[in-house]
């Protein structure tokens, strides 16, 4: 990223064109989006079953179906039945409504002393009291109306309205939905309580939460973006720039939406306030570094590039981890999880591209001004030293209680349900769930499912043998009390049966003969029965209603209804189950599985990731720790209060690691560098926390504020992911300043970037002895794991009689080794890149024996037994050859001692 930013420095105007041009582009896809407002997203991509859904739909008819709701404490009377006629009439002329299911329509049976008298169950309007109550009579005494038409208490109806399909033009549906409420405006006046309720009406209210959490939380994740920069950077100018690069983002997201045609549904329509929340983080570290540097150098351009330097790679590592984060739910088979995945991994891909071409040129041009520093600072200081030590005293005690806690929240995981239900998208408290709880309440639940049983064979389900096999999976449906109300083909035989043996309730039930099966099928019109039976007889299909709003709930009932069928059907028959909500919520399976392949995927990159950087597969373990133990914590949490897993609360985890990691990153990468100067664990742990605690939880904060809003979103799954991926941060942001330093003092870093970064001239690979049989990048990493020293030209390296334990590589520039004689200062030698000096002090620590002084510009690489311990800590192998090669060297020295001390005897 650095070269990026250096090239955009470089070349201002063409940098600036580029992006004009790519946003000129986005632009015309970017009004191509579209809103989606089915539930066809919340499906498995690919189901076979719904190829079984559509042709069930087409063989026995539309699922669409919007409900009006009625109710009044006098509802059977003249007055109120004139009106509900008027409202039939009404809908039935509203274009899109192919036909309105009511007692005015219905068909009715009834024995009387003339015979059977069928005819509909309002055959015309009562004028008085007595006829209204005969009616109410009737229609409670209908097994097809009751809980579907009529409730038990006869204070409710319903008034079904079979739409066309939803799916062909999801805009005339909520145009259907709107002008419903219009129409039943007219009559709120009427009656105690009407509504309408549906699919039309669901997709309406989709519609409107899309649109209405766009406009809520966008807003609200700016006023978050210049709250964080407030506090962070306070400089006016400096708050454009995120707010720039953020724009640009959600501007190029919604371009490449509009190109692949994925729309704006329930999901994607968070990924602006995402961008602009997370995106912004990188601008505040860019910004902060630059006015730091800018304040020492006093030159802007010397400012960026030094800014580019230092902190590119860590703007590319924490852009890949978090990209991976959210790509990793493209994993998942979910429609709608998908394509969220795809939108926001592409959103937060090219953010910080667009961060790293628009900052230099925004700083070049607009440089924010360090603010000055307030004495308020000092409270933070002190609340900072005070966690330090906490931390630093306490750190066995802190992985204990962390590995307790975990221990502890671990039992709870496996009570976490999965739901993929349609309800379950909505707040308890919305007018679908209460609408949905009044129907299921007074009449059957609003969610329907069909049961297909099917012989392949023409008049199959004429004859009585196999009706009553068909009656059988009836009341194994109504025996388990879990469906508010059960129709088949049957029910209208076994009614009719009933009827003409004088309405006797002990003959409810199939006739006895196949002659009689087809004399009762007479009496019924084709309308009556086409969505329980096919013409040719040859399959029926029982139609179930219920009002489960739990995926886990659901999917035990099917199975033990399933198991139970089998036990009891005809070999001959089959039977299969669907439904949208059934496909939905097979869905959940999916969710499940594909949960455990976006963690498993981010936690190897992860894990491949660090190990690479860190040039040691430990390193990779240890990454991982503070990472892991927040998402166990938030499975246990959701497990302790019953959080189901859903389209929201998959997401957290494999998108929390991939943001979480970042402060991992920094947190390791500043002890690798305070060890290499300080050359003692404690104190790099020491240091590293004073530098990085302020900026994680700063960016930590700053994210779970960001994530917290979407609590405001009008979707549960999103209010869930939103609140729990805040509380994620907050257990990430602990583990990192608890557990990390606990891990770290215990291991020794090198970082890729350093080891490539590092310079070794052939030379001092020829020359030095501490060298010989290694390869290049071994000397790197040998290099890396001492301390680096440089001097200016008569500087000191080594004072003589200063105490020392370490020894000495001059690695760059040339020194001269000086000792105190009797009259004058001795040149005992002069040193060339390569030259080992002070070796002794390893083996004899004490006051140093003369003065090593640079004669150029030198570097030097100090190593002392601790350094050795490091090597040997990282490497074994590679420590084996050095300590071999020390004692080569050792060798020599001594031996040139003992000779010179026989030279000076002699």
């Amino acid at each position: 990223m650095h070269k990026l930013m250096l090239f955009s420095l470089k070349h201002r105007v063409l940098s600036l064109l580029i992006i004009i041009v790519i946003s000129s582009i986005a632009i015309p896809y970017a009004l191509k989006v579209r809103l989606d407002v089915s539930t066809r997203g919340m499906m498995e991509e690919g189901d076979k079953d719904l190829s079984f859904y559509e042709e069930t739909l087409r063989r026995f008819g539309t699922d669409n179906i919007s409900v009006i709701y009625v109710r009044d404490k006098n509802l059977f009377s003249p007055a109120k039945l004139k009106r509900l006629q008027d409202l039939a009439y009404e809908l039935e002329d509203l274009p899109g409504v192919k036909r309105v299911d009511s007692i005015f329509s219905v068909n009715n049976f009834k024995s009387s002393p003339e015979g059977l008298e069928t005819g509909p169950l309002v055959d015309w309007l009562p004028e008085t009291k007595k006829e209204a109550d005969e009616i109410l009579h009737n229609a409670l005494n209908n097994p097809i109306v009751v809980k579907d038409l009529v409730a038990a208490d006869g204070k409710s109806l319903a008034l079904n309205l079979l739409l066309g399909s939803s799916r062909k033009d999801r805009a005339s549906q909520i145009k259907i939905s709107e002008n419903i409420d219009k129409i039943l405006a007219k009559y709120h006046s009427n009656f105690d309580k009407i509504f309408q309720f549906g699919l039309s009406y669901t997709q309406r209210k989709i519609s409107e939460n899309i649109i209405a959490d766009q406009i809520e939380l966008v807003p609200l994740s700016v006023i978050i973006l210049l709250l964080t920069l407030m506090l962070n950077i306070k400089s006016p100018s400096g708050a454009v720039l995120p707010m720039l690069t953020a724009g640009i983002s959600v501007l190029w997201t919604a371009g490449f939406m509009g190109y692949f045609g994925i729309p704006l549904n329930i999901l994607t329509v968070i990924v602006p306030s995402l961008i602009i929340v997370i995106g912004s983080t990188e601008d505040i570290h860019i910004i902060s570094e630059f006015m730091d540097e800018n304040n020492k150098l006093n030159n802007k351009n010397k400012a960026i590039s030094v800014l580019a330097n230092k902190i590119g790679v860590a703007i590319l590592l924490t852009s890949i981890t978090t990209f991976l984060g959210f790509f990793s739910i493209t994993l998942n088979k979910i429609t709608l999880l998908k394509q969220f995945g795809w939108v926001s991994s592409f959103g937060l891909f090219v953010n910080p591209l667009i961060t790293c071409i628009l900052s230099p040129i925004y700083l070049y041009y607009f440089p924010p001004k360090l603010a000055r520093r307030q004495k308020k600072e000092s409270v933070f200081k002190i609340i900072e030293k005070k966690l330090i030590h906490f931390v630093l005293n306490n750190k066995k005690a802190l992985l204990w209680g962390a590995v307790a806690l975990s221990t502890l929240l671990f039992i709870f995981i496996p009570k976490i349900k999965v739901n993929n239900d349609l309800l379950g998208y909505f707040k308890s408290n919305s007018d679908i769930v209460k609408r949905s709880k009044i129907l299921h309440r007074d009449l059957s639940g609003a969610q329907v499912f069909f049961l297909r049983i099917t012989s392949g064979e023409k008049g199959t389900f004429k004859k009585v043998k196999f009706l009553k096999q068909v009656d059988v999976v009836e009341k194994i449906l109504k025996d388990m009390k879990a469906f508010d109300n059960v129709l088949s083909f049957v029910d209208y035989l076994k009614f009719i049966n009933r009827e003409m043996n004088n309405g006797k309730k002990e003959f409810f039930k199939l006739p006895d003969k196949d002659n009689l099966v087809s004399q009762y099928i007479l009496l019924l019109h084709r309308d009556d029965i086409s969505r329980y039976v096919t013409s040719d007889f040859s399959e029926v299909n029982i139609v179930v209603r219920h009002n489960i709003s739990s995926s886990y709930i659901l999917n035990r009932d099917l199975n033990i209804l399933k198991k139970k069928i089998e036990k009891v059907l005809d070999p001959h028959l089959h039977f299969k189950i669907t439904g949208e909500g059934i496909l939905i919520n097979k869905a959940a399976d999916s969710m499940a599985k594909g949960q455990v392949q976006s963690i498993s995927f981010i936690l190897v990159v992860v894990f491949l990731l660090m190990s690479l950087l860190f040039v040691n597969f430990k390193a990779g373990i240890i990454s991982l720790v503070p990472n892991i133990v927040p998402i166990v914590w938030i499975f246990g949490f959701m497990g302790m209060f019953d959080i189901p897993l859903n389209v929201g609360t998959t997401m957290i985890a494999a998108i929390s690691i991939g943001i979480a990691i970042d402060d991992t990153i920094h947190l390791m990468s500043r002890y690798n560098k305070e060890l290499r100067n300080v050359q003692d664990q404690a104190l790099a742990i020491d240091l590293c926390l004073q530098s990085e605690i302020r900026p994680v939880i700063a960016t930590s904060v700053a994210l779970a504020l960001g994530f917290a809003i979407l609590g405001f979103s009008n979707f549960l799954p999103v209010v869930y992911f939103g609140l729990l991926s805040a509380l994620v941060m907050f257990f990430a942001v602990v583990c990192d300043l608890l557990l990390t330093p606990s891990v770290l003092t215990s291991t020794q870093l090198i970082t890729l970037w350093d080891l490539i970064k590092q310079q070794v001239s052939g030379e001092v690979l020829r020359r030095c002895p501490l060298f010989m049989g290694l390869k290049k990048w071994q000397v790197k990493r040998l290099i890396l794991l001492g301390r680096l020293l440089e001097f200016l030209p008569r500087e000191y390296i080594i004072k003589q009689e200063d105490y020392g334990d370490s020894m000495f590589i001059l690695l760059q520039g040339e020194a001269e080794v000086w000792t105190k004689g009797q009259n004058k200062r001795v040149l005992l030698a002069k040193l060339k890149e390569g030259d080992i000096f002070g070796e002794m002090a390893l083996v004899n620590p004490g006051p140093r024996s003369a003065d090593v002084i640079a004669s150029t510009e030198a570097k030097v690489l100090e190593l002392n037994l601790k350094s050795f311990k490091r090597i040997q800590l990282v490497s074994p192998r590679l420590a084996a050859k050095v300590y071999l090669n020390l004692a080569k060297v050792l060798g020599v020295r001594l031996k040139d001692m003992d000779r010179r001390m026989v030279e000076d005897n002699i």
